[in-house]
């Protein structure tokens, strides 16, 4: 009868084990379904003020969603994003590199990386971070572009070019990949390509100043100073600041002979970015003695 009884209680600890296992079980599942929407929660509250430019607000939501999912690796990558906007570069990387250690597989978190790495001048790190997220995602367009920028910074033309051919090859209608194409071939000497680029640009988007400027530019170094100047006049109205087209003008005008209105234009860009001036004192110098050789 003891023995019996023995079991019997042996039994029914083992019975109570069972049941509390249960219980815990249920009541982690629980928790682990609030912890979720909490996270989830804070995740899509940070996302609303991200998109309205509320930066602060939205890596304060992104922290809290971190706290509830500490591996949660797009709540990294849109924190990272936030702090790109905010100009902390090195903070936005320290939380794209977190991204990526969670999830290898997030393309957009190494295109972001990219993007911060490039503004750091760290040219070789953006273009492998453009290189492993166009690997990951080959229809990240985007990246196609960034690299191209990045390369053709780094001199590499022909990469370049080939980059800029497959982000118009992805969308060939948008201006700003025939702009950047047209830079790279008025860098290789392709004047008339340029000038094809730029057109495509403007047709497509005619309220881009940048395509405006350059194909100014390429204008200029065909000769042709006065379609230049409509150019850069186009450009300047539709962007006032623009501080590198005033100086471009003002060359053309001064290889016109018009010293007055270059002197008006040079004052103008030195005064929107006092930064362009030791390279634009070098071309003007170089216009003066072109215009003197002449006479």
């Amino acid at each position: 009868m003891r023995k019996i009884k023995m079991l019997s209680i042996a039994v029914n600890r083992r019975r109570g084990r069972c049941f509390l296992a249960v219980i815990l079980l249920v009541v982690a599942s629980l928790a682990q379904a609030q912890t979720s929407r909490s996270a989830a929660t804070y995740f899509n509250r940070g996302n609303e003020r991200y998109q309205k430019g509320e930066w602060d607000g939205a890596i304060a939501d992104f922290d809290a969603a971190l706290i509830f999912d500490p591996r949660l690796a797009v709540a990294y990558n849109m924190r990272g994003c936030a702090r790109y906007n905010k100009g902390d570069l090195d903070g936005s990387i320290v939380d794209y590199r977190r991204a990526i250690e969670i999830n290898p597989r997030m393309a957009l978190a190494y295109y972001n990386r990219g993007k911060a790495r490039n503004d750091k001048g760290d040219l070789d790190g953006s273009i492998a971070d453009y290189s492993r997220a166009i690997e990951l995602n080959p229809h990240l367009i985007a990246a196609y572009n960034n690299r191209g920028n990045a390369r053709k910074d780094k001199e590499d033309l022909d990469g370049a070019m080939a980059d800029f051919d497959k982000a118009i090859w992805l969308d060939s209608h948008n201006a700003a990949f025939y702009n950047n194409r047209g830079l790279v071939r008025r860098a290789k000497g392709d004047l008339q390509g340029a000038l094809a680029d730029y057109d495509k640009a403007i047709r497509i988007n005619s309220r881009l100043a940048d395509a405006y400027s350059n194909r100014g530019n390429a204008r200029q170094d065909l000769g042709d100073l006065k379609g230049s100047i409509v150019d850069y006049d186009a450009a300047i109205s539709l962007a006032p600041s623009f501080a590198k087209a005033y100086g471009n003008r003002g060359l053309a005008r001064l290889s016109q002979g018009d010293r007055a209105g270059a002197e008006k234009d040079f004052d103008q860009c030195f005064k929107l970015d006092p930064t362009l001036m030791p390279a634009l004192q070098e071309q003007i110098e170089k216009v003066k003695q072109r215009y003197l050789s002449k006479q």
